[in-house]
């Protein structure tokens, strides 16, 4: 019996020891800002009914849902071939997926996403790529019917939206700019790369601001304001080496920074000094999600299959520390102060401080 009561403490403590080291091996550098873990769910639990919680979205591996700031899973759905969660909607499709139902957070179906090809969706904008990868149509959310649609002379390769537009690049260089209702209000070539595919692209919330990573030998970042009548680039910046890769581009929910991925670090563009700087950055970028405390930012990125990393900014543009993990899935989110990082099959909750 003692013999089985020292297994199980030395069980319990490396446990606890590993634990630790996923959320507390990360270096801060000269800063006061904390992540305290808080729970830890497994996605495969029952899903339990909470309708008078926020639904907080998930995709981890072929499975996707919801769940809730308490640490509940409300919803979980395995993935057939394809799907697409925001916190308002979700949408599982097949390889020819066709009309495919929107469904709300909540678990009702909304509509249908009417026609042929893979819908997309941010928060609650719905769009659908159509077969062939070069037509985008702009959908109501209400009833799944078509806008509006913009038809490309070439593959599509980069598209992002806002609240106030929508911003989509082409492998031939085209860049083309569109109004919340989906109607093109400008399209423009940024040229000065000997191939002038667009590699990624982002659209303020304000929609005043957008931004691409263009082009191979040399490839650029081009930030452009929209003055009425005409665009104008406010900032461009050469790359020493060429991405052959899509890259992530990202305003900051104010407008006042955005950020972009280049070869081994993070470019971070303040949108109002115009000052760049440059962040070593382990990996491609998955995701950027900001939090009010401390103006903090966090970079999910990923080397090789396996090793993710976490990268923590400071007043947007200051690096506070990082921390990394194996996992065959990983995911963050941000809401308030909190930080969910998902890996595999475990949603894990931290919440962000400054003391």
């Amino acid at each position: 019996m003692r013999e089985r009561k020292k297994f199980l403490a030395k069980c319990f403590l490396i446990f606890m020891a590993a634990t630790a080291y996923f959320f507390l091996s990360w270096e801060p550098l000269e800063t006061e800002l904390r992540l305290i873990p808080e729970w830890t769910i497994d996605i495969d639990k029952a899903p339990e009914s909470s309708p008078d919680e926020a639904q907080l979205p998930f995709r981890l591996g072929n499975k996707g849902g919801y769940f809730t700031h308490s640490g509940k899973i409300t919803s979980i759905k395995t993935i057939p071939y394809k799907a697409v969660f925001s916190r308002d909607f979700h949408a599982l499709y097949p390889r020819d997926a066709e009309n495919v139902p929107l469904i709300s957070s909540q678990g009702q179906e909304r509509c249908l996403i009417k026609g042929a090809g893979f819908p997309f969706i941010q928060q609650d904008r719905v769009f659908l790529f159509a077969p062939g990868g070069s037509t985008i149509h702009f959908k109501n959310s209400f009833d799944g019917t078509t806008v509006s649609s913009y038809e490309a002379a070439s593959p599509i390769t980069a598209f992002n939206s806002s609240k106030n537009g929508s911003v989509l690049g082409c492998a031939d260089g085209q860049l083309v700019v569109f109004d919340k209702n989906g109607l093109k209000k400008m399209d423009l070539f940024p040229g000065g790369s000997d191939e002038p595919i667009i590699l990624g692209a982002d659209i303020s919330e304000s929609g005043k601001m957008f931004a691409c990573v263009s082009g191979l030998e040399p490839q650029r970042f081009v930030l452009y304001r929209d003055e009425g009548t005409y665009e104008k680039i406010i900032y461009h910046e050469f790359f020493k080496e060429s991405l052959t890769r899509q890259t992530y581009t990202h305003f900051s929910d104010d407008d006042k920074f955005v950020y972009y991925d280049n070869a081994g670090s993070l470019g971070v563009l303040d949108t109002q000094s115009l000052k760049a700087k440059s962040i070593e950055l382990l990996g491609n970028v998955l995701d950027i999600q900001e939090s009010p405390v401390a103006e903090s930012v966090f970079i999910l990125s990923r080397t090789g299959k396996r090793l993710y990393s976490i990268m923590i900014l400071e007043e947007r543009n200051m690096k506070a520390g990082e921390f990394s993990f194996e996992a065959d899935a990983a995911f963050i989110l941000t809401d308030g102060n909190a930080l969910y990082v998902g890996r595999d099959n475990k949603i894990s909750r931290l919440t962000i401080s400054k003391s």
